[in-house]
């Protein structure tokens, strides 16, 4: 069956001089590779002004969904509707030797100019630091046209997208509000899904016994009572042949009754990923990372001057700042033991940094991260199936894999590897939603010591213990600078405390939180 293209011309209902046009109408519509569906959409529709968000796992068809809707893809079957010209802003492009980020920030600024009645955004945010992430917002939240974003930064989707397109399950569905309340809703059904299956079984529960009841009752009145004499069991043999017989019938209309159920799919439990100390080699020494009076360049740029930092076991450290800041310098000079860093001989350093050229193309997903694994197969399997990568992934080739899965499977060969310091350059980029929470549950739980950059804003505060800023050419702790107490604080608070103790009328509650305070200030 041929796609079937509908011009705006018959629909009265893209006449000009409307303020709400249809201009998306995706209907009955199946994407099939390689003779499998890859998904199906039942209807999706898209209005004038409206911000989807589009979200689902890697290499579910996100993308190949854009180019149907740009129609650069006409390999489906159904009914694909649009009104308009598209302008595609893809995922990856030719950088011409600027930074992921500095190139999708200038084709955005490029499309936005162009004024375009549908624009789709691929991951606009990957690589942006915070400054041009909320400016990515504010341009977007302020587009007058249809926007369509594929995208897994959550603080994006909150902040733009009036609504949802899910793909799960190899079909899409079409939620209203934005990531947070699609969120709020998707964990409501998956509760109720929990209560149902709950229900279900605990009624099952109940029936079953009820059914091995009455056939234990029929086998008692089939018996007969111990001191019933010869004559009277002979004498009442019919009767309870009969009694027993009704108990029999009571159990299989009670076992009719349990298989007409509609018995509710157990709902999928991710379970906990957690390691402990035992599993990573043995850390020595006060801090694993100290790094005194560094000085870095790039080229003839400065980059930071006087970088002090100590790293102690089992701290989560993030490094933010601008694009360019020196972040991934930095690690950089760590990792190649520059003049002013120091690792301790006992760290064992994981090192991730997004490139995917260093997987070996041509081998299993499941031959290349066993290989990497320090862990039993089975946790290692459980590590990758909450990441996505369950069991029909163990035998597909690492050059068959999506651009995201090959991120997972680079990201995974570290996580599970026999280290004791994570070193993560931007994990998130290009991981999906099921996936960025795998990770910060890992990380979270992690007994090791992590040190990441990440633009991902939601992610770092989750998971770091700590964040340093790079400003300035400088690398400055910000929790440090906001601790420190001016000398007049510790008078104030003690003229205060005087004053509400001589009051009329006593606040105990004021009086306690002062005193906490004056503790502090002491210590």
């Amino acid at each position: 069956m041929r796609p079937l293209f509908i011009l705006p011309a018959i629909d009265p209902c893209f006449q000009k001089g409307d303020d709400f046009l249809t201009q998306i109408n995706l209907n009955k519509l199946t994407k099939t590779v390689a003779g499998e569906p890859l998904f199906t959409i039942d209807q999706l529709t898209a209005h004038t002004g409206e911000r989807i968000g589009i979200i689902g796992a890697n290499g579910t068809g996100k993308t190949t969904l854009a180019h149907i809707i740009a129609g650069t893809d006409t390999d489906f079957t159904g009914q694909r509707t649009v009104t308009a010209p598209v302008t595609l802003v893809p995922q990856i492009a030719p950088t011409n030797g600027r930074s992921g980020g500095q190139s999708m920030l200038d084709r955005v600024r490029r499309a936005l100019a162009q004024r375009p009645e549908i624009l789709i955004l691929d991951e606009p945010s990957a690589n942006l630091d915070d400054d041009h992430q909320q400016w990515l917002i504010g341009q977007l939240q302020h587009f007058k046209g249809l926007l369509i974003m594929i995208s897994h930064d959550r603080e994006l989707l909150t902040a733009v997208a009036t609504q949802i397109w899910s793909l799960a399950d190899h079909t899409y569905t079409q939620y209203n509000g934005n990531f947070e309340d699609f969120v709020t809703l998707r964990d409501q059904q998956r509760q109720n899904d929990r209560d149902r299956y709950q229900n279900e079984q605990r009624e099952r529960r109940t029936l079953k016994q009820a059914i091995q009841a009455r056939h234990e009752k029929a086998d008692r009145i089939r018996k007969g009572s111990r001191s019933m004499s010869e004559a009277e069991r002979a004498n009442s043999k019919s009767t309870r042949e009969q009694n027993a017989a009704k108990m029999e019938r009571g159990a299989r209309a009670l076992k009719d009754r349990m298989n007409r159920q509609t018995v509710a799919v157990k709902p999928h439990e991710t379970s906990a990923l957690k390691l402990v100390a035992t599993d990573l080699p043995r850390v020595t020494g006060k801090y694993l990372i100290t790094i005194t009076d560094l000085h870095l360049q790039r080229g003839k740029h400065d980059l930071l001057d006087h970088v002090q930092l100590r790293v102690k076991p089992g701290e989560r450290v993030a490094l933010a700042g601008p694009n360019g800041s020196g972040k991934s310098t930095l690690i950089e000079a760590i990792l190649s033991h520059q003049d002013g860093t120091r690792l301790a001989p006992s760290a064992r350093v994981g090192y991730f940094h997004q490139d995917m050229t260093e997987l070996p193309h041509d081998q299993t997903v499941w031959q290349v991260i066993s290989r990497a694994s320090a862990l039993d197969d089975n946790r290692t399997r459980q590590i990758m199936g909450a990441f996505g990568l369950k069991a029909i992934f163990y035998d597909r080739l690492i050059g068959e894999l999506s651009g995201g899965e090959q991120v997972k499977v680079q990201l995974l060969t570290i996580l599970v590897s026999a280290s004791n310091l994570l070193i993560l350059d931007e994990p998130t980029n290009y991981l999906d939603l099921p996936a960025l929470q795998a990770l910060e549950d890992f990380l979270v739980g992690y007994p090791g010591t992590v040190l990441f950059v990440a633009h991902d804003q939601t992610f770092r505060q989750k998971v770091a213990t700590r964040v340093l800023e790079l400003t300035d050419q400088r690398l400055i702790d910000p929790d440090k600078t906001a601790k420190s107490t001016p000398a007049t604080d510790l008078p104030r608070l003690q003229f205060e405390y005087d004053q509400l103790m001589m009051a009329p009328d006593l606040d105990t509650k004021r009086l306690q939180e002062i005193r906490k305070q004056i503790a502090a200030l002491k210590k």
